[in-house]
């Protein structure tokens, strides 16, 4: 009886399956935390006017983005305006008569000094000058006070952003303090997140941020800590981390959710491994393959049994199972077999 032979079975037989490596070192071990935030405004405030008035015009609506300086609002200004042409006159007529009195001073000192006049004439002169003078100063501190309340009666945004709420109508009087409207910055946005108290030393000391916001799936923005609040809730046993992106064109608005993910060193140093590396079973077993014999490209590899610890950056430490310097399959570990023969096609470290 004839026997077939088939030529691929043989090269099949002899195929050495190419897997990546990678050499086992000691690593800063790092904890990760992920902490649910919200968006928030650096400025985010009720906006009023500083003097009362009846409402004679509104300039924005609700939803509406204005500029710094852009006139919000206006309070009705006619007896202010009439003050303060009163006040401008009456600086007016000051500054005249000082000016005449100055002249009737000039003419005293010529005479007394061709001796046409008494010295005590000058002395009255100058001292008309000098009431003058003064009441002249008093009318423009009055004339400049009178501007300002005027200018009061027209409110402008203090800042760049978004009228988030208008609570003023034309007609309406309202008082110092009222609010009129509430304004919301759109930029320089941060992300406070409240973190248990016992991190508060080491984030103090500085750590890796990131964030992911639950309206952006997917994408993860650099970030950096902008403030450490120590003030604490005492219920909840926790402090306030202010998180500032480091990216400006990220598609975000107060009162998101997101995430902040925060790098903690631990202080600690550990055997870590390429979390590729790791092969889980069903029944709660890690392990990972271990290169021995190699020779050249060629080696063999064992499976070994792993205890894990955190998970960090890629890597996960390991408690047990591997030595630093002991080189472990990455890729290409998905079928193989004890004792099997691989080919080392990229080894790294």
């Amino acid at each position: 009886m004839a026997v077939t032979a088939y030529p691929g079975a043989s090269v099949q037989a002899q195929v050495i399956p190419p897997v990546e490596t990678e050499v086992v070192k000691e690593a800063p071990v790092v904890r990760k935390l992920a902490l649910s935030g919200t968006v928030t405004s650096p400025h985010a405030s009720p906006i009023s006017t500083s003097v009362e008035g009846l409402v004679s015009a509104v300039h924005f609506d609700s939803g509406a983005h204005v500029q710094q300086g852009d006139l919000l609002l206006e309070l009705d200004a006619e007896l202010e305006e009439a003050a303060y042409a009163q006040a401008e006159a009456q600086a007016a007529q000051a500054a005249a008569e000082v000016n005449d009195a100055k002249r009737r001073l000039g003419i005293a000192e010529s005479l007394a000094k061709r001796d046409y006049g008494p010295q005590n004439e000058v002395e009255a002169r100058q001292a008309e000058v000098e009431i003058d003078s003064a009441t002249l100063e008093s009318f423009k501190a009055e004339q400049k006070r009178r501007l300002a309340v005027l200018e009061r009666h027209k409110l402008p945004a203090p800042y760049e952003g978004v009228i988030s709420q208008r609570m003023a109508e034309v007609g309406q009087w309202v008082e110092p303090g009222t609010a009129v409207f509430e304004l919301v910055a759109m930029r320089d946005f941060r992300v406070d997140v409240p973190v248990p108290q016992q991190y508060y030393a080491r984030l103090r000391d500085g750590a890796e941020v990131a964030i992911e916001i639950d309206a952006l799936p997917g994408e993860t923005v650099p970030a950096k800590i902008g403030a450490l609040i120590p003030v604490s809730d005492p219920d909840a046993r926790t402090f306030t981390l202010r998180v500032l992106p480091t990216r400006d064109d990220i598609p975000i608005t107060p009162g998101m959710s997101a995430r902040v993910l925060i790098n903690l060193d631990t202080g600690k140093h550990d055997v870590a491994v390429n979390r590729d590396a790791l092969i889980r079973y069903p029944d709660g077993r890690i392990t990972v393959w271990v290169l021995k014999d190699q020779d050249g490209d060629k080696a063999s590899v064992t499976e070994r049994r792993v205890q894990i610890g955190l998970a960090f950056d890629g890597y996960v430490q390991v408690l047990s199972g591997v030595k630093e310097g002991e080189r472990i399959v990455v890729r290409g570990n998905e079928s193989l077999r004890e004792g099997q023969t691989v080919r080392i096609a990229e080894a790294r470290g």
